[in-house]
């Protein structure tokens, strides 16, 4: 069982309100879909968690949530300076200078912020036919993805130096994020207790683009990586990027549903979470010092 309790910001408004002084490490976690649920039943990165002790994490994420999209309501909140007007949770459990002092922060982002820029990126107009999986670079608009570079790098620096300057207690607490891992693209949508919803992410823009299905992976690949070496790139203080890249078993082409250790096109199955969350852990652990007790 992991040694994780994963509670949401309304359990503390109930009278028999969890006590985070039982748990150790304590842990704010903020982000999308990964940190959340991507299908139905929903389960997450999050429960993957595993830790020598018995951990808390106070889960704010939010499917969708694009890191701008958190940075901008940490913005909005700031302009207001009152507590009680926080645009964000983040902001109402940070800026408090009565917060509860954490062990760490955690975010997931950056990966729907790739999906919604994606169809930008994709160099137009192009023969994409001429070009091949290893000259992929070829596909996409540098242009944009410098833009794109910018714009993930000013928001994930907005929401670090938002802590650092409002963080009371949890000013200078370490802050974690992951790096994704390399989704295939496929006609598979998320789904409620197996049934289709809605569709999938990248599939219908490639198609959309008229991308031959030979470069569908090269160009994903290229465009998780490019994100990951993003965050890598950021010189934050107390910023710590946790490489989860090649940790999954990729999912097959032309799979519509569960493959390999995904649920869907850009979300991990249960068993995927829980091979990220281990990653996760290990980072943790080693930031934080905490060491399995020996046995007796």
């Amino acid at each position: 069982m992991p040694k994780v309790q994963v509670f949401k910001p309304a359990d503390f408004d109930k009278p028999d309100a969890p006590d985070l002084n039982q748990f150790n490490p304590v842990l704010l976690a903020e982000g999308d879909s990964w940190f959340t649920l991507g299908a139905i039943p929903a389960y997450s990165m999050l429960d993957g968690l595993d830790f020598p002790t018995w951990g808390a994490v106070i889960n704010l994420a939010h499917p969708g949530d694009t890191v701008s999209k958190m940075e901008q309501a940490l913005k909005a909140g700031d302009a207001q300076r009152r507590i009680d007007v926080w645009a964000s949770e983040l902001g109402r459990w940070i800026a408090d200078s009565a917060a509860y002092p954490l062990n760490g922060i955690l975010l997931s982002g950056g990966g729907n912020d790739l999906i919604e820029a994606f169809p930008h990126l994709l160099k137009s107009p192009c023969d994409y036919t001429s070009i091949a999986p290893n000259n992929i670079t070829e596909a996409i608009d540098p242009a944009a993805l410098d833009k794109f570079d910018r714009f993930v790098g000013a928001s994930f620096t907005g929401i670090v130096n938002f802590v650092r300057n409002h963080g009371g207690p949890n000013a200078h607490v370490p802050i974690f994020c992951h790096t994704y891992d390399f989704p295939t693209p496929n006609d598979a949508p998320s789904t409620i207790l197996g049934a289709r919803i809605g569709q999938a992410w990248m599939y219908p823009r490639l198609n959309e683009h008229r991308v031959p299905q030979a470069l569908w992976v090269a160009l994903a690949d290229f465009l998780v990586r490019h994100l990951a070496n993003r965050l890598r790139t950021l010189d934050l203080q107390d910023f710590h990027v946790v490489n989860t890249l090649e940790t999954l078993t990729r999912a097959h082409p032309g799979a519509h549903g569960e493959s390999g250790d995904w649920d869907n096109e850009i979300h991990p199955s249960r068993a995927g979470y829980k091979k990220l969350g281990r990653k996760l852990s290990r980072a943790i652990c080693d930031e934080l010092g905490l060491q399995e007790k020996p046995e007796e």
